[in-house]
């Protein structure tokens, strides 16, 4: 027997991939009630996870342009981003210089982080109030705009100045679609100055990011996906990555 929560999160997964179902389909393939599903479906929207219609419901994650809350960012597939926060972690040695881009997914790498002497740059309020807590841990944190009151992420020319103007070891970078032909790209135009300027600051470039952002396309390009080094995500298909390895980017699977 599945438990609610367990439930929740595959219904999730599912909706996401899908783009949008109906509670009839729901019911059947997870094999309870329309009552459950319903209750289930008004549990993930109450977290701005879904969005609710008429005898079914849409992918919240299927928008091109509009910024994903945190809480929803924080909620979504937390189980693969821990994996992957903790396997592209170990990649930190000590002494290192690191840029950590704002997301749910780098917060994970925070969290999972253990070196000594590691300096982090970020332009994420969250990520720095976590790092402040570490106290082997040296922060420094970009000025900047706040993108708006349901993310955590500062952005504008001033952001993208502090990270023009520094050299790192490794950037730890976050994305919200990545697609063969058409690159890395990103929902919001506001992020994408800043996270080119991470890209140029550092030696290697390690993308985390969950295996729901491949084969997708949003608004705005960021860069061809030769420009980052290591892929850590936590599932990936044979032919994806072999063509991601055809262009230099070492691909590691979170375990």
């Amino acid at each position: 027997m599945m438990f609610p929560l367990e439930r929740q999160e595959k219904l999730l997964q599912y909706i996401n991939k899908k783009k949008k179902a109906n509670v009839q389909e729901l019911s059947r393939m997870f094999k309870v009630s329309a009552v459950t599903i319903r209750r289930d479906l008004d549990e993930l929207a109450s977290k701005g996870l879904v969005v609710k219609t008429h005898g079914g419901v849409l992918s919240a994650m299927n928008n091109l342009s509009m910024e994903i809350p945190s809480a929803v960012k924080f909620e979504a597939n937390s189980e693969a981003k821990r994996s992957i926060g903790a396997a592209a972690a170990a990649m930190i040695d000590d002494g290192d210089i690191i840029i950590l881009d704002a997301g749910s997914t780098t917060l994970e790498v925070l969290r999972h982080m253990q070196r000594q002497n590691v300096t982090v740059l970020t332009n994420d309020i969250k990520i720095a109030m976590e790092t402040a807590h570490k106290p082997n841990v040296r922060l420094l944190v970009s000025g900047g705009e706040m993108l708006d009151g349901s993310v955590y992420t500062l952005v504008g020319s001033q952001t993208a100045e502090f990270f023009r103007r520094v050299h790192v070891n490794k950037t730890f970078l976050g994305c919200d679609a990545i697609d063969i032909g058409f690159g890395v790209s990103n929902r919001t135009m506001e992020e994408v100055e800043v996270k080119r300027a991470m890209i140029a600051a550092a030696d290697e470039v390690i993308m985390v990011t969950d295996s729901s952002k491949l084969n997708k396309k949003v608004f705005c390009f960021l860069c061809e996906v030769s420009a980052i080094q290591k892929l850590v995500i936590n599932e990936i298909d044979d032919v994806f990555r072999q063509e991601l390895e055809k262009r230099g980017v070492e691909v590691i699977v979170s375990g």
